[in-house]
């Protein structure tokens, strides 16, 4: 006979990186959205505007979000740079689920970018690969310093973009754990790998997922990773959540 489990919303929060259901182990690697949240400087923060609310006798609680979307951990879609190029409501189902990750660590500090020097020696696994997660390490400073996290970032260089259309048949999609795949210190470089990336070659491109949380896989395998954005039609980017099935 099943047991009923009751959970209170401390055990909720201390759970909330880590699910697990049918036997499996799901890890989240989107970070939460709240009223503040490091990003891209100057990128408008998250407001909430209570609307209905049960403290003020109304029959329910009600917000509405003014929300940037590319706040928080956020997938961009070609349209982003690319004129004529998919926004995040046309994308193909097969954008947002990965069968194939693979998590690659390559340290960087402040306004270090990610060279093909620095991808050449996975050249291997990558091109196996659909979801190439690149684990800088960088992220500590997310909560430790988050003003170096936004402005003093690390990148993804236009010549490593170049590398991955060439070298990635596979690839659907690079996740970063910093801000942006653009260095805030080299901003033409990071927006050149931008449009390589997105207009991609022969029809296949490659997107991006920014500012995502790394350290729940680390020492972990990573076996599927699901990334959710919110499907808002017209748009080139959109907030996501990020699951990881992992053991």
């Amino acid at each position: 006979m099943s047991k009923k489990m009751f959970i209170s919303a401390k055990h909720i929060s201390d759970m909330s990186k880590v699910i697990w259901g049918s036997g499996k182990m799901y890890v989240r690697l989107s970070y939460p959205l709240e009223a503040y949240v490091p990003a891209w400087p100057g990128t408008p923060q998250l407001q909430l505007e209570p609307l209905m609310q049960l403290s003020a006798g109304d029959v329910a609680n009600t917000f509405l979000l003014h929300l940037h979307n590319h706040i928080g951990t956020h997938y961009d879609a070609p349209n982003h740079y690319v004129k004529d190029g998919l926004s995040i409501s046309e994308l193909p189902l097969e954008y947002f689920i990965f069968t194939c990750p693979l998590r690659v660590e390559l340290p960087k500090g402040e306004r270090e970018l990610i060279t093909a020097a620095d991808l050449a020696p996975h050249r291997e696994e990558i091109a196996g690969c659909d979801l190439l997660l690149l684990d800088t390490g960088f992220s500590r400073w997310r909560s430790e310093d988050p003003n170096k996290y936004e402005s003093e970032g690390p990148g993804l260089s236009a010549e490593a973009a170049a590398w991955l259309v060439e070298y990635a048949p596979h690839l659907r999609a690079v996740a970063v754990d910093f801000v942006s795949l653009a260095s805030y210190r080299a901003q033409n470089d990071g927006n050149e790998a931008h449009r390589t990336l997105f207009r991609g070659k022969n029809g296949h491109f490659i997107c991006g997922i920014e500012d995502v949380d790394l350290n729940q896989i680390r020492n972990k395998c990573v076996k599927r990773v699901f990334a959710m954005p919110l499907w808002v039609r017209g748009i080139d980017s959109a907030p996501a959540s990020l699951l990881a099935e992992v053991e």
